[in-house]
């Protein structure tokens, strides 16, 4: 059977049936998980809402990450910015981090695979080589904004699906991979494709559009975060290094 490699586009697609997926927030849930476990966070909770977050972090005596608005909610260690990572608030740590829209989507995406991974451009590379040894075929689901198709997680998918396309030569892609595709190649500077973005556009009233950079830099780290864990409401990823990053 030849590999297959699905793409959703949009939060109200289903999820279809594969033997894993990559989730992408890039701006910025999964930009900023990658750069929590690379600093040396032990492991990372994602889970939907505040107060899941709060009693979780409470139990596991984890440090508290997420956004609402753009913004860190009230008695959060972190908000979901890359560039507050540092090694030294996080190594050895649990994290638990609850966002818009990036960990609603992970959930999503486990309530339909078996095997999920963080993607973004930042850990393009790792997510390629891991999900090209996922049996026949991966599905790519972006994140999106608010409930509809977002610019970002697009171009980021395209990325995804480009470096699968040049790993797995006779991969079938369905029409969302292909639109992806098409997005990525059309805009070689992944900055400016980041930067056009709403995602983008609504971190600069928040005084956060230097995350934008961060985001935009492709294969800057070699881990990938990897579910380990279902619990009740909440996916516990750890970090993982695909060999070959």
């Amino acid at each position: 059977m030849p590999f297959r490699i699905s793409a959703v586009l949009s939060p109200a697609e289903p999820v279809p049936p594969a033997p894993a997926a990559l989730v992408v927030d890039v701006i910025r849930a999964t930009t900023t998980a990658a750069y929590l476990l690379d600093a040396g966070a032990r492991e990372l909770w994602l889970t939907g809402s505040l107060e899941g977050a709060r009693a979780l972090a409470e139990r596991q005596g984890a440090l508290l990450a997420g956004e609402r608005g753009g913004l860190p909610p009230e008695g959060f260690d972190l908000g979901n910015s890359p560039r507050e990572v540092r090694p030294e608030r996080v190594r050895g740590r649990g994290v638990v981090m609850t966002t818009t829209n990036g960990t609603r989507a992970a959930l999503r995406a486990a309530e339909a695979v078996p095997e999920v991974a963080l993607a973004a451009l930042v850990n393009a590379g790792a997510a390629v080589l891991w999900a090209a040894g996922r049996g026949d075929g991966v599905a790519l689901v972006a994140a999106g904004r608010e409930g509809r198709v977002a610019l970002d997680d697009a171009y980021t998918l395209g990325a995804l699906v480009t470096g699968l396309r040049a790993r797995v030569p006779e991969a079938e892609l369905d029409d969302g991979a292909r639109l992806a595709e098409a997005l990525f190649l059309a805009q070689p500077d992944a900055r400016s494709a980041l930067a056009a973005s709403a995602a983008a556009r609504a971190l600069e009233p928040v005084g956060l559009a230097a995350d934008v950079e961060v985001c935009a830099r492709a294969d800057a780290l070699a881990v990938l975060p990897v579910l380990a864990e279902r619990g009740d409401g909440a996916l516990r990823f750890a970090p993982v290094y695909p060999k070959g990053v």
